[in-house]
């Protein structure tokens, strides 16, 4: 599962949301919205959060997956409480995973994870560096 922001004549008008598996596509978040939970400027569009990101989730527990890739765990998704639960459920499982995380974000179902994990906080300054780190952890664990 993946999002990214749209844009219209260089204004972020909302965030996209993507099935990676499916390519099933989208909305998370509209400013033209004026239903759903409201994050900033934006409100979430619960339906297409549902139906294509925590079935991407859910679709990715009921297996088989060598690895599991959730960007991101916002505030956005974390409206929803069937995705909060579908991302309990992903960190308990045994197939390498990775998520992003906002930047200062707690959440009691990642907090429970935390100890547990490898962290790494991304800058502009070393994003490269950090997907050839991330790249190499996941070659490592998809190796059969």
């Amino acid at each position: 599962m993946s999002t990214r922001e749209m844009l219209d004549k260089g204004q972020r008008i909302g965030f996209r949301i993507t099935d990676l598996a499916t390519g099933k596509e989208g909305w998370l978040a509209r400013k033209s919205s004026t239903v759903g939970p409201r994050i900033g400027s934006y409100h979430v569009v619960s339906e297409d959060l549902e139906n294509i990101g925590v079935r991407a989730l859910e679709r990715a527990i009921e297996g088989p997956a060598d690895l599991i890739l959730v960007d991101e765990i916002g505030p956005m998704e974390m409206t929803s409480s069937a995705f909060r639960d579908a991302i309990s459920s992903i960190l308990k499982e045994e197939t390498p995973t990775v998520v992003t995380v906002k930047l200062g974000s707690r959440y009691s179902e990642v907090e429970q994870v935390r100890p547990n994990s490898i962290q790494l906080e991304i800058t502009k300054d070393n994003r490269e560096d950090i997907f050839r780190k991330v790249t190499g952890y996941i070659d490592e664990w998809t190796r059969r």
